[in-house]
C-alpha cells in the first residue's frame, strides 16, 4: 500500500519480557514503573504512547506471512501499519512427543488505522431500550405478567402428585424432603384462589427486592409469557438489571450483569446457545453440514442488521455468524419433546460497535462481571431466541490511537506462549494426544478488570487466535473443541499493546 505507515521508536522501549510471564494471569512489563498502580492503569500509560514514523519496522518471518488468495478481500491499514500477513502459517516443535500444533490462519484486521483503548463499566437496559426490544420481538402477541400465586386446583395437583410419590419412596431423604414438601402446599392451599386473573404486561420494568428472609438489594425486572399456565410453551420475555441499594452488611457475593433474553418458544431449540459454535467464513451459501436450513448465512446476517435498524439501535452491529447443531450433549437428557428436532440454526453474534470497530467477540471468564455478549438465534421461521448479558456503559478514552505492537513481536510472543501453555499439557492424566489448530486469528477489543475495582475497567485491543483441540486418552475416550459448550474461544490471547497474555477467567 502506498504511504506505508510503520510502527514509531517510541514503542520500541517495550520488554519483550511478556513473553516469558505465565498463563494464568495478566504480565507485568518490566521496564514500566507499575509501583501502587493496577493493571488497568499501567495500560493506560503504555497505550498513550505515539505512533510516528521510522525507518523501519522488523518484517514477520517468510514462514509466517503468506499472500492472501481472495483477491477481492478488503484490506485494512493496519496490515501495512502493524506488518502483518494476511495469512499466518508457521510450524511449532513441542518437545512432548504426543503434542501436535498447526498453524495455517487468515489474520483478521478491523478497517481502520487506529484502535482505542477507553474506560467501561457494567450498566442498566434503560426502560426506553427494554420497550423497544419487548415491542420489536413479542410483536401483535399479548403478552402476560408472570404468576405470584397458584389457583386452588393447581396446588391440589401438586399434592396429589406429594402424595402419589410418597406411597412408593424408601429413600430416608427423599421421603424427608417430600414431608417438607406436603407441608408447604398444605399451607399454601388455605390461602390459593379459585380463579386467577392475569395480568397483561406491556414491557414496564418492575422494582424487587433481592432475597426474601434477609434483604439484599433491589433490582429492576420484567418476565412476561404467552401462556402463563404453561411456560414451557409460546413467547417468553425476561429483564434482569443490576442490584442496587445493596445490604454491604450482607456477605452475599452481588454478580454483575444486567441481561435480557426472548424465546420464541422455550420447547424449540433448547441447546441453540450450548452447544459448540462453527464461525462461517462464507455467508453466500448454507454450510454443507447444516440441516433443515434454507436460508443463508448472509441472509441470517441481514435479518438482524434489520431488526437494529428497524428498531432504532443504531450502533448495535453483527460481528459475526455461527452453525449450532441443537442436538442435546451426550451427558444431557431433554425432559420435553423437542419439535426443532436435530436440525441447525445460525447464531448471529452482535455488540456495539466502537468507532466503527467490531465488537468485542463473547465470551465467557470473569464469573462475577461477565463479559458483554449478545445474540440472535436465527432459524428459517426467524429469530428464535435472543440474549443480550452485561451491557458495558463506555466512559473516556485513555487514548483514540493505541500504540500497539508491531506483528512481528506478536509472531514472536505467539511462538512462545503456544508452547508455554500448550507443551506441558502432553504428559499426564493418561493423555495419548493433544492436537491443537490455530485457523483464524484476529486483531479485535476485549475487557481487563481493574484489580482495585471489580466493576471497572479497560477495552482494549487484542489478538485472538481462534482454533480447535482434539485429545485422546489411554482408555479410549476422547474429547475436543467441538464438544465446548458457548462461542469458539481463543487458544491464546495476547494484549497487543503491552504483549502480556490475557486470561479471561481472571479478568485480565
Amino acid at each position: 500500500m502506498k504511504n506505508r505507515q510503520i510502527i514509531g521508536k517510541a514503542i520500541a522501549w517495550i520488554s519483550l519480557a511478556a513473553i516469558l510471564i505465565s498463563e494464568t494471569g495478566c504480565s507485568n512489563v518490566q521496564t514500566i514503573d507499575i509501583t501502587e498502580k493496577t493493571n488497568t492503569e499501567r495500560l493506560e500509560n503504555i497505550a498513550v504512547v505515539t505512533m510516528t514514523a521510522a525507518p523501519a519496522v522488523s518484517p514477520v518471518s517468510e514462514e509466517a506471512q503468506q499472500v492472501s488468495a481472495e483477491p477481492d478481500r478488503p484490506l485494512s491499514p493496519l496490515y501495512d501499519l502493524l506488518g502483518a500477513p494476511a495469512r499466518y502459517s508457521v510450524g511449532l516443535e513441542p518437545t512432548s512427543d504426543i503434542v501436535d500444533i498447526t498453524v495455517d490462519a487468515d489474520v483478521i484486521l478491523p478497517e481502520t488505522d487506529r484502535l482505542p483503548t477507553l474506560h467501561v463499566e457494567p450498566r442498566d437496559f434503560t426502560q426506553d431500550e427494554v420497550k423497544r426490544l419487548f415491542d420489536a420481538l413479542c410483536g401483535d402477541t399479548v403478552m402476560y405478567k408472570a404468576r405470584d400465586k397458584m389457583t386452588r386446583a393447581e396446588v391440589e395437583d401438586r399434592i396429589e402428585d406429594v402424595e402419589s410419590e410418597m406411597k412408593t419412596a424408601t429413600d430416608p431423604d427423599r421421603i424427608k424432603k417430600l414431608e417438607s414438601n406436603l407441608a408447604y402446599w398444605e399451607k399454601e392451599l388455605k390461602t390459593a384462589p379459585e380463579e386467577i386473573q392475569d395480568q397483561i404486561c406491556e414491557g414496564t420494568l418492575e422494582e424487587r427486592q433481592l432475597g426474601i428472609q434477609e434483604y439484599l438489594g433491589k433490582y429492576h425486572a420484567l418476565d412476561a409469557y404467552e401462556y402463563p399456565t404453561d411456560y414451557r410453551k409460546g413467547k417468553s420475555f425476561h429483564v434482569s438489571g443490576n442490584t442496587y441499594d445493596k445490604n454491604l452488611k450482607s456477605d452475599y457475593d452481588f454478580p454483575v450483569g444486567a441481561n435480557i433474553s426472548y424465546f420464541r418458544d422455550l420447547s424449540v431449540g433448547q441447546y441453540l446457545f450450548y452447544n459448540s459454535k462453527t464461525w462461517i467464513s462464507d455467508e453466500t451459501t448454507v454450510p454443507a453440514s447444516a440441516v433443515g436450513l434454507t436460508l443463508t448465512p448472509g441472509e441470517a446476517r441481514k435479518i438482524v442488521e434489520t431488526f437494529w435498524s428497524d428498531n432504532g439501535f443504531t450502533d448495535m452491529v453483527v460481528s459475526g455468524v455461527y452453525l449450532v447443531c441443537n442436538s442435546a450433549p451426550d451427558d444431557y437428557s431433554q425432559k420435553y419433546q423437542d419439535p426443532y428436532e436435530n436440525k441447525h440454526a445460525y447464531v448471529v453474534a452482535c455488540g456495539r460497535t466502537i468507532d466503527g470497530i467490531d465488537p468485542p467477540p463473547a465470551d465467557n471468564g470473569d464469573p462475577h462481571w461477565g463479559f458483554e455478549n449478545c445474540s440472535f438465534a436465527i432459524s428459517d421461521n426467524g429469530i428464535e431466541r435472543f440474549t443480550w448479558y452485561s451491557p458495558y456503559a463506555y466512559g473516556e478514552y485513555t487514548t483514540e490511537n493505541s500504540a500497539l505492537l508491531p506483528f512481528n513481536t506478536i509472531d514472536e510472543i505467539f511462538r512462545n506462549m503456544m508452547l508455554v501453555k500448550y507443551d506441558e499439557r502432553g504428559t499426564g492424566n493418561g493423555l495419548t494426544s493433544a492436537k491443537y489448530h490455530v485457523d483464524r486469528i484476529a486483531l479485535e477489543m476485549s475487557r481487563v478488570t481493574n484489580r482495585k475495582s471489580s466493576e471497572k475497567g479497560l477495552l482494549i485491543p487484542v489478538w485472538n487466535f481462534y482454533g480447535s483441540f482434539y485429545f485422546t486418552y489411554e482408555d479410549g475416550h476422547n474429547y475436543g473443541s467441538e464438544e465446548r459448550q458457548g462461542f469458539p474461544h481463543p487458544l491464546l490471547r495476547i494484549n497487543a499493546i503491552d504483549g502480556s497474555i490475557i486470561e479471561p477467567r481472571y479478568g485480565c
